[in-house]
């Protein structure tokens, strides 16, 4: 029989945890095609969570421990993660928090994502079905509408809709695949990370419609302002890898090799006499060569242009896109020296080159190598 282990990450959480583990175990009962086991993670909390959940453990052989130093959120969820792997063998891994602000009784519908494909299921407050406490100040409702939103289209991924919460489920794979990877994450943003890497990965992504509850005892461990700005940086850095890395990044590199080959021909042209509008133009049309080439091979080397008639006739069309970059590179440079003087071409080249740039990355993404 498939092994599932539930992650409940605890710190503080003595009047919580023996109600959850309780009611935990009931409804996993009624889960009959998997045996389980309940890991309590604990970061060492001073009111004795860990001795209570060891009293618990006497009649309840199921129910596992493991302690560790306080280092946040994500360092313990990843502890949790390798002790279910390693040490409890776990086949699909739950986590949950153990404040009772999850509803155990959900549970079935999570696999039953699972038995329907999906490989990395989330539980979600912001779909038909969920809710939010309604007794929530103002300000923690605006914080959690937010920092979801924030990620859901600062990342590109709106279909997942709540990135925040940690009532998940998942299979193994993805914590073995990006285990190193998320060592550099703590706190809530360790959740946002987990999920957005593992899509990243191929993770098939179901949703889960819950109840968000406020706990019954204690504090939340969340602190707004901090949680929103780690999330703003996680969103930021995440964009801007994607930029450099994705095709526009890719496209930048082929375009500083234009560049390259443009100035040494443009500064050429113009030692040996010929004005800088020739040697511009000229310059021009040899990094739009060495541009179609190096784009075809690598930066839309998904959609490459193969076959003697299909790259000439692309070739063309690609010369064709090209002469907008080259009209407005040659024209910025004509019109800059016309009014600013000749000794000032340099100038006007890079503006020329750089309007051209977006020109050209707009035509070549969506004209020449079109999906």
């Amino acid at each position: 029989m498939p092994k599932a282990v539930v992650i409940l990450p605890t710190y503080n959480e003595r009047e919580n945890i023996v109600p959850m583990l309780e009611l935990l175990e009931n409804v996993c009962g009624e889960i009959r095609a998997y045996s389980f086991s309940i890991l309590v993670v604990d970061d060492s909390s001073p009111d004795g969570t860990a001795h209570v959940v060891g009293e618990h453990q006497k009649t309840h052989k199921n129910v596992y421990v493991t302690s560790g130093p306080k280092r946040g959120l994500g360092k313990a969820l990843l502890r949790g993660m390798r002790y279910a792997i390693d040490s409890l063998h776990a086949d699909v891994i739950a986590q949950m928090d153990a404040d009772l602000s999850h509803d155990p009784k959900a549970l079935p519908a999570f696999f039953e994502k699972l038995r329907e494909g999906a490989d990395f299921v989330v539980g979600s407050r912001y779909i038909p079905g969920g809710s939010i406490p309604k007794n929530w100040a103002l300000h923690r409702k605006v914080y959690s509408v937010i920092g979801n939103s924030i990620v859901r289209f600062g990342l590109g991924l709106s279909k997942v809709h709540d990135w925040t919460g940690g009532y998940r489920l998942y299979v193994p794979k993805y914590v073995q695949m990006l285990e190193r990877e998320l060592e550099q994450y703590s706190g809530y943003v360790f959740q946002i990370a987990f999920l957005h890497k593992s899509i990243l990965n191929g993770a098939h992504v179901g949703e889960v419609p819950i109840h968000f509850s406020d706990r019954r005892f204690g504090h939340s461990k969340i602190a707004p302002s901090e949680y929103i700005k780690n999330v703003l940086l996680y969103v930021g850095r995440e964009r801007l890898n994607s930029l450099m890395t994705g095709s526009f990044g890719k496209f930048s590199v082929v375009g500083t090799i234009g560049f390259i080959v443009n100035t040494v021909i443009l500064e050429l042209f113009v030692a040996i006499g010929f004005h800088p509008v020739i040697g511009s133009a000229v310059g021009a049309e040899a990094s739009i060569v060495s541009n179609f080439f190096l784009n075809n091979h690598w930066t839309f080397r998904a959609r490459k242009i193969e076959g003697k008639r299909r790259t000439m006739k692309k070739f063309f069309q690609f010369n064709t896109t090209s002469l907008g970059a080259l009209a407005i590179q040659a024209g910025t440079v004509a019109v800059g020296t016309y009014f600013v003087g000749v000794s000032s071409y340099r100038l006007f080249y890079v503006l020329g080159v750089g309007f051209g740039l977006i020109w050209n990355y707009t035509m070549y993404k969506n004209v020449i190598w079109k999906k």
